[in-house]
């Protein structure tokens, strides 16, 4: 019913409103996804001229590669900080988990212990917020638990005892029922 003012239609639903939140929530959240897909998309780049300690040595020109694991968190740190805050992150980490895992063993001979400590660590905090925020389905988890057991053994294989301890708790909750 008008109410004879010709400002407000009054038959429209507060649906569209919504409508429109929920289109613009979603395209800043797919821009957020771009700008973390990009930035990543550089890091693996970079990660891949590097070149291996004994050449680097030799070859006095630099390829613009890592040169160091530190280097890399550097930019690594805040594509995962970002991808924890996104609405669906578990796929992006799984993927980005592993990916570190093979950065870790990439640099092995000038990183020291503390250092994959510290990134390993950052990484835990990650997945406890992910598995406390996002209420993963008990697929996810499965793959989750898989992919920070797969971060265990390479961690054990660097020198690091415990890696992932919040994390594979809580992912690991579900099955000790």
């Amino acid at each position: 019913m008008d109410s004879g003012g010709g400002f407000l239609d009054e038959t429209s639903t507060h649906t569209d409103t919504n409508a429109a939140l929920s289109a613009q929530q979603e395209h800043i959240e797919q821009r957020h996804i771009d700008k973390i897909d990009e930035a990543y998309v550089n890091i693996t780049r970079k990660f891949r001229k590097r070149l291996p300690p004994v050449v680097v040595d030799v070859v006095a020109e630099k390829v613009g590669g890592y040169e160091s694991l530190p280097e890399l968190w550097q930019d690594f740190a805040p594509v995962i900080l970002a991808t924890i805050h996104l609405k669906s992150p578990i796929q992006r980490l799984l993927n980005y988990t592993g990916d570190f895992h093979e950065f870790c063993d990439a640099f092995k001979e000038d990183t020291d212990l503390h250092e994959y400590k510290e990134y390993f660590d950052a990484m835990d905090f990650a997945w406890t917020r992910v598995l406390k925020d996002k209420s993963p389905t008990k697929t996810d988890k499965v793959r989750i638990v898989n992919v920070l057991r797969d971060g265990q053994d390479r961690a054990s294989q660097l020198g690091l005892q415990e890696v992932y301890p919040h994390a594979t708790d809580m992912a690991d909750d579900d099955f000790d029922e």
